[in-house]
Formats: C-alpha cells, sequence, structure tokens
C-alpha cells in the first residue's frame, strides 16, 4: 500500500527537516573547530559608512569578546598552531585592522587596552604620517611596544594581481621594509588589498619573506588551512542591530560565509532576484 498524498507531505517534511537540522550540526561543529580573525577597518563616529563601527559599538564588540571568555593572539600564534599544533589560548580570537586609520590609535587602542586585548594592523606603509586620517609612525610605534602587531597592507594598496613582476616586489617588500624600519620589528604578514591574489602573487609573497597572508574570503580558519589564505570574518558598522550582526557573524561564519558565496554567484549569473533573496546579517 503507498503512502496516501497526506503521508508523502509529511514525509517530505521530516526529510527537509532532517536534512536542516543535519546541515545546522555540520555549521555548528565547524564554527566549534574554527578560529574567528575579525576584520575592522575604522572605529569613529563621524563616518557613516559599513567600513566604519562606532566607537561604542565597538566597544560593546570587545566588552562581549571578553565577558565570554575570548582570548586574542597573534598571527604568529595562528600560523604556528595551522603549522606546528602550537597551543593556542582558549577560545582563541584574532583582531585584525586594515589600512591604518588614525583612529585605531585614538578610539580602538584604548578600548582594546581596556579590556586586556591586542590586535593586528595592517598598514599602508606610503599613507603613515601622509594624510590626516591615517597613523602617525609615532602612534605605529607606541601601539607596536604595547604587543600590537604591525604588519602589511603593502606600500600603496593597489590590486596586487593588476600589477607587473617588478611592482608587485615593490609593493610587498617596500611596504615590508617600511614598517620594519619605524617598529624595529619584523613585519612576516600581510592582508591583501582588496583580496586580490593569484599563484603568482602567493610566490612573491612567501619570496619576499611573508610567512602567511589573509584575505577577504569570508570563513573561520580551521586546523590543515594555508597560511597564506587565511580567512576572515568581517565586522561591519552604522547598520540596524549591529550588536546582534555581530554576534550571528562572529559565531555563524561558516553558513554566512557559504551563504555570501551563493549569493554572489547568483548576481555574478543574472539571477538578480535569487540572489536578493539571501539575507546576510
Amino acid at each position: 500500500m503507498y503512502p496516501s498524498p497526506k503521508q508523502w507531505v509529511l514525509i517530505l517534511s521530516y526529510l527537509l527537516l532532517a536534512a536542516v537540522l543535519s546541515m545546522l550540526l555540520c555549521f555548528m561543529r565547524e564554527a566549534a573547530q574554527g578560529i574567528p580573525v575579525l576584520s575592522y577597518h575604522q572605529i569613529n563616529d563621524t563616518d557613516c559608512n559599513a567600513l566604519t563601527v562606532p566607537t561604542d559599538e565597538f566597544d560593546r564588540e570587545m566588552k562581549y569578546l571578553h565577558e565570554k571568555g575570548y582570548h586574542t593572539i597573534s598571527p604568529e600564534q595562528l600560523t604556528a598552531y595551522l603549522q606546528n599544533g602550537s597551543p593556542l589560548p582558549e577560545n582563541p580570537v584574532l583582531i585584525t585592522f586594515d589600512d591604518g586609520y588614525r583612529d585605531n590609535y585614538e578610539n580602538a587602542f584604548p578600548i582594546l587596552q581596556k579590556y586586556g586585548m591586542s590586535a593586528a594592523v595592517f598598514l599602508v606603509s606610503d599613507f603613515m604620517d601622509r594624510f590626516d586620517k591615517y597613523l602617525t609612525w609615532q602612534q605605529v610605534q607606541e601601539m607596536s611596544e604595547a604587543g600590537f602587531a604591525m604588519e602589511s597592507h603593502t606600500l600603496s594598496h593597489f590590486e596586487l594581481t593588476s600589477l607587473s613582476p617588478a611592482e608587485l616586489h615593490q609593493q610587498l617588500e617596500g611596504g615590508k621594509l617600511a614598517t620594519e624600519w619605524k617598529t624595529r620589528q619584523f613585519v612576516e604578514y600581510i592582508a591583501y588589498p582588496c583580496g586580490s591574489l593569484n599563484d603568482e602573487v602567493l610566490q612573491a609573497v612567501q619570496d619576499c619573506g611573508y610567512q602567511g597572508g589573509f584575505t577577504v574570503y569570508y570563513d573561520l580558519v580551521y586546523p590543515g588551512d594555508d597560511p597564506y589564505r587565511m580567512s576572515r570574518v568581517p565586522i561591519f558598522g552604522h547598520n540596524d542591530h549591529s550588536f546582534l550582526k555581530f554576534r550571528l557573524r562572529l559565531h555563524g561564519a561558516p553558513l554566512w560565509g557559504r551563504l555570501e558565496r551563493l549569493r554572489a554567484a547568483l548576481l555574478r549569473s543574472g539571477h538578480t532576484f535569487a540572489g536578493n533573496l539571501i539575507w546576510l546579517p
């Protein structure tokens, strides 16, 4: 005897529910195994754009991490874990800032110190001491002496895949050497401008002495990942329910990252309606 139409509906509903629960359990398992690398840019109350997190909101987010028992780590600790299995503290998190905005020193730096946290700042070295919106080398040195990792975002923030071999080498080595000269610390990590990389860029990064690189690929970092292709969790600001979205992005990165890539693929292929149906925090 075959199931009735009503029974078929129930069977299919149970199968769909089981599939959804299995996917959620898989994402939860991935979230438990992965390490979040949070990606920030500006921290201030004047620039109302997606890359700017208001100062009070940033304080709230750091307080949340502190109260939930997260411990900040350095890029060096993360790559040592990936390459050698070196132990990490409980609930590790790496906090990063791209570009080297002055508000990283004026606003984010004291908040992080208040909660006993550190961070890595990826500097566009040509912009330091040159534009008002960016850090001075004195501020860079002070943060470095306080235990913050001052790393490279290249010399001038060009998309690396668009450069000739000579220009690529100049951007990678120039940004590295300038920051090393000013901080008297080795610079061994890079954040790829605009996430632009290919095999030639990866080889040049290694040839210039970098030990790892950070992308804009939205996910957690997992054991066995390539240290030159480390993922990050982008944190945006100046939108509704910013703190809720921060927690969703932090804890649900494996899910939201996949949905973000699916949405981008749909939009690229012209399926605008379907792509816009996908909600992301």
